[in-house]
């Protein structure tokens, strides 16, 4: 109860809507949602969505209960006959009222507390979106480890359907996620016409074969450990 009549006090002085606290919840909720229904969705449009809501919902919310308030008073004391001689008294003040809020409370709450706090949290979503991407991505396997993996289980079950083409890359792309331009040139690299290496690169290639054969080993996999070392021995010597 203490903690209804608190959220109610904070909405009538106009402070709830404020709230990081708050502002944080609604962002994470309307972020989400959008995004279950819309693919691609941003923060800038979530964003957006709760300007939108502080105009269009928050402030006439608000003010519909100053104005409403008096207006249910007038009912309540007087009746409905002499209450027509008081409301557009009440309605001129509520447009005078509107007017102030709007200058000395409304625009300038918005500008100085909602917006740079929404921002704040905008960038800190972004940030944590971004760092744990980062996370994932350093604990995927790389490129070519993922491509040389695919390459000996395609070997080892016989299905011997691996091209060295944009089209098979592209197919790889949606396996992995990864980029098809950086697809082909590990298979180019695999089962392209064998070409001299730098000596970093050699020393990359055989940590990605070190990846795959980790790979392998841990699934008791002989067959492909067998296969990678073939592999590896046309690469490398």
């Amino acid at each position: 109860m203490k903690d209804l009549v608190k959220r109610v006090k904070s909405f009538i002085i106009f402070d709830f809507p404020l709230q990081t606290a708050y502002i944080s919840t609604q962002f994470n909720n309307v972020h989400r949602k959008h995004q279950s229904e819309t693919p691609g969705w941003s923060t800038v449009a979530t964003r957006q969505k709760l300007i939108s809501r502080y105009w269009f919902t928050y402030v006439p919310g608000h003010f519909a209960l100053v104005l409403g308030f008096p207006a249910l008073l007038i009912f309540l004391l007087f009746g409905f006959k002499q209450a027509g001689f008081y409301l557009p008294g009440v309605f001129i003040a509520g447009l005078i009222s509107y007017t102030i809020l709007y200058l000395f409370h409304y625009r300038p709450y918005f500008s100085s507390v909602f917006l740079p706090r929404l921002e704040t949290i905008k960038e800190v979503y972004e940030c944590s979106t971004a760092h744990k991407q980062e996370k994932c991505r350093q604990a995927q396997l790389s490129n070519l480890s993922l491509t040389l993996i695919f390459y000996v289980l395609d070997k080892s079950s016989g299905m011997n359907a691996i091209q060295c083409n944009d089209q098979f890359a592209r197919h790889l792309m949606k396996l992995y996620g990864v980029d098809s331009g950086s697809m082909k040139k590990n298979l180019e690299l695999l089962c392209g016409r064998k070409k001299p290496l730098s000596i970093r690169k050699i020393t990359e290639v055989q940590k990605n074969f070190q990846e795959a054969f980790s790979f392998f080993e841990f699934m008791g996999f002989s067959e492909g450990v067998a296969e990678l070392r073939k592999l590896e021995r046309r690469l490398l010597q």
